[in-house]
C-alpha cells in the first residue's frame, strides 16, 4: 500500500513548532537564557581566537565578517526564551542542553528560509524521502548583486575619528593582564572614555532620516546620544569579557534603575529616557524583534547582549522599533517618503536633464488621480523616465524582505493604473516648456532606495534600486543610463557564485537549503562607496 507524499511545508512547520519547544534547556526555567547568552559570548570568543572571519570586530566595536550571524543567534534563542521558558523555575543547565539550544539556533537559517520564503510563495518546499529539499524560486543573480550592493552597509564603514582615542583605556588593560576581576575595580574614566567614543561615533554617522523625524514621544535627534551610550557600554562589556571571560563579563545586564541612572549620567539634559528604554524594550514575539528592540527584560534585570547593538545598522534599527508603534508609523512613513526625492537628485546630476516631481494626473473633469513621483526628461525632450519611488524602511529579516516586496507590488499596480487612466484620456500636468506627455518616449520603473527584487516577472514595470542605478552613474543621458541598466552584467553562476546546498538535522529530519556562495572572483563594491560619501 503507496502514501501520498507528505506536504513539505506542513512538515517544516511541525518541525519549526516542535524542535525549539521540546529542547530541554527550558526545564531550567529563567536560568536558561543566562547560560545561553553566556555560552554565546564563549563561542564568539573561541572564534575569535581562531582568526575566523565570522567573529572579527574592528577595533571601534563595528561590525567585521558575519557580525550578523552572531545576532541571528542571539535574536533566536532570546525569543525561543519568552515562548518556551517557565519563569516559575530557576535550574541551571546541564552544558549538553545548553549547547543542543546553540546549534538549533545556530541552524535555523534554514529553517527560517523555508517557513518564510514558503509562506511568501519565494521558495518551493518539498519532501523527497526523508529529507525536505527548500529551494528558491527567485534569480539568484540578482539576489547575489544585492547582497554585493548591501556591503555598502555592511562592509564599507567608516573608521572611528570622531575620537576620543580609546588608546588610554587599551594601555590600562594591557597593564592590568593577569589580575582578576578587573571588571569590578574599573576606574570611572574608562565607562566613559568608551561611551563617549561611541556617541560620537554613532553621531557622526550619515542620518537618512531627518534628526527632528518623530519616533512617538522622542525624536531622532533625541535617540541617537542614548543609542551610542547603549553602544559604549555594550563596547566595554565585550573588551571586559575578552580579557577576562567570566559569567559576569558574558554580557551586559543591569536592574532597570541602573540603566536608567547610566544613560541619565551620560545624557544629563535629555528628557526622554524613559521613552526611549520603553521603545527600544523587547516585548515578546509578535512584536518588536530582538534586531529592533535590543534591551530584553528578564529575571529582574535589562539584558543588551553585545550582538544586537553591533550589528552597526543603527538607523535601520531605530527606524524599525519606531515603526512598531502605530502613533508614530504615520509620520515615519512621510520622512520616508521624503526620501524618495533622492532618485530626483541623483537623476538631477545627467547633464541636461529636467526633472520634475509629485507630478498631477488629473481626471478630464480636473478631479487629481493620482501623481508621477519622479519624471525625467532627456536634453532632447523625445525620452523619459518614470519613477514610481517606494522606500520602505530596509529589510532585517526575511519577513522584512517580503514587506519590501509588497510596496513593490503597490507600486507596480500604481503604474498600471496610471497608465491606463492615462491612456483613456487623463492630463498629465508636466511643467511649463515641456513637450506633450503623449510626444515622448517614456520609460516606468518603480525605484527603491536599496532593494533589488529578484522575483522572476514575465511583463509589466521593471524593478530597480537607487543604491544600483548609482552605480551606473554618471551617464550622458537618461536614454543611456536605461541601456546601461538594460544590459547590466548581473553575477553568473560558475564564475562570481556558485548554488549549493547547505544540510542540517533538526526533529531528527534531514533539511537540506539551496545557498550561495560568492566565490573569490566576485568583483566587490568599491570601498570607498559609503554612505557617509553620499551612496546610498
Amino acid at each position: 500500500m503507496t502514501h501520498p507524499p507528505l506536504n513539505g511545508y506542513k512538515k517544516l512547520q511541525e518541525i519549526a513548532e516542535n524542535a525549539p519547544a521540546g529542547l530541554s534547556v527550558w526545564n531550567s526555567g529563567t536560568t536558561a537564557l543566562h547560560a545561553l547568552l553566556a555560552s554565546v559570548s564563549v563561542r564568539y570568543l573561541r572564534e575569535v581566537h581562531k582568526g575566523s572571519p565570522s567573529a572579527r570586530n574592528s577595533e571601534d566595536g563595528e561590525p567585521g565578517g558575519e557580525t550578523r550571524d552572531w545576532a541571528n543567534m542571539t535574536a533566536q534563542l532570546i525569543e525561543w526564551a519568552f515562548r518556551y521558558c517557565d519563569s516559575s523555575i530557576s535550574n541551571e543547565p546541564t552544558l549538553e542542553q545548553v549547547d543542543e539550544a546553540l546549534d538549533l539556533a545556530q541552524n535555523w537559517g534554514v529553517i527560517d528560509i523555508g517557513l518564510e520564503g514558503g509562506k511568501a510563495g519565494r521558495v518551493r518546499v518539498e519532501q523527497k524521502g526523508k529529507e525536505i529539499l527548500i529551494d528558491p524560486i527567485a534569480n539568484p543573480s540578482i539576489e547575489v548583486l544585492d547582497m554585493l550592493l548591501e556591503e555598502i552597509d555592511t562592509k564599507n564603514v567608516d573608521e572611528n575619528l570622531a575620537g576620543p582615542s580609546l588608546e588610554p583605556a587599551y594601555e590600562y588593560f594591557s597593564a592590568q593582564q593577569g589580575r582578576r576581576n578587573v571588571h569590578k575595580n574599573l576606574p570611572p574614566w574608562i565607562g566613559g572614555l568608551y561611551i563617549q567614543h561611541m556617541k560620537n561615533y554613532v553621531s557622526n554617522k550619515p542620518w537618512e532620516m531627518p534628526l527632528d523625524t518623530d519616533l512617538g514621544g522622542l525624536t531622532l535627534r533625541e535617540a541617537i546620544p542614548l543609542m551610542g551610550t547603549l553602544k559604549g557600554m555594550s563596547f566595554l562589556q565585550l573588551t571586559l569579557f575578552r580579557g577576562e571571560p567570566n559569567l559576569e563579563t558574558a554580557y551586559l545586564a543591569m536592574r532597570p534603575e541602573t540603566l536608567t541612572r547610566w544613560l541619565k549620567r551620560y545624557n544629563p539634559k535629555s528628557s526622554v529616557i524613559d521613552k526611549f528604554i520603553d521603545l527600544f524594550t523587547y516585548r515578546g514575539p509578535g512584536g518588536k524583534t530582538p534586531f529592533s528592540a535590543p534591551i530584553i527584560p528578564w529575571d529582574g534585570q535589562l539584558v543588551m547582549p553585545f550582538a544586537l547593538l553591533a550589528d552597526g545598522l543603527e538607523e535601520r534599527m531605530i527606524i524599525r522599533a519606531a515603526a512598531s508603534n502605530p502613533s508614530s508609523s504615520g509620520k515615519l512613513g512621510m520622512s520616508l517618503g521624503r526620501l524618495g526625492n533622492k532618485w530626483a537628485s541623483r537623476l538631477g546630476e545627467i547633464p541636461g536633464v529636467k526633472v520634475a516631481t509629485e507630478v498631477k494626473v488629473l481626471a478630464q473633469n480636473r478631479r487629481k488621480i493620482g501623481d508621477l513621483d519622479i519624471a525625467a526628461l532627456d536634453p532632447d525632450g523625445k525620452s523619459g523616465l518614470i519613477v514610481e519611488a517606494k522606500w520602505p524602511i530596509d529589510a532585517r529579516v526575511l519577513a522584512d524582505a517580503w514587506k519590501q516586496e509588497a510596496a513593490i507590488d503597490k507600486g507596480r499596480e500604481q503604474i498600471e493604473r496610471l497608465k491606463a487612466e492615462i491612456s483613456d484620456g487623463a492630463i498629465v500636468k508636466l511643467p511649463q516648456g515641456w513637450p506633450q506627455f503623449s510626444d515622448v518616449e517614456w520609460t516606468w520603473i518603480v525605484g527603491t532606495a536599496r532593494y533589488l527584487d529578484p522575483r522572476r516577472y514575465s511583463d509589466g514595470p521593471s524593478v530597480t534600486c537607487l543604491r544600483l542605478i548609482e552605480q551606473l552613474l554618471p551617464a550622458t543621458s537618461v536614454n543611456e543610463l536605461l541601456q546601461r541598466l538594460k544590459n547590466f552584467p548581473y553575477p553568473r553562476e560558475g564564475t562570481e557564485f556558485s548554488l549549493s546546498w547547505k544540510r542540517v538535522v533538526v526533529g531528527g529530519v534531514t533539511v537540506k537549503a539551496r545557498m550561495i556562495e560568492l566565490l573569490a572572483t566576485t568583483p566587490r563594491v568599491p570601498t570607498d562607496r559609503r554612505r557617509s560619501r553620499g551612496w546610498t
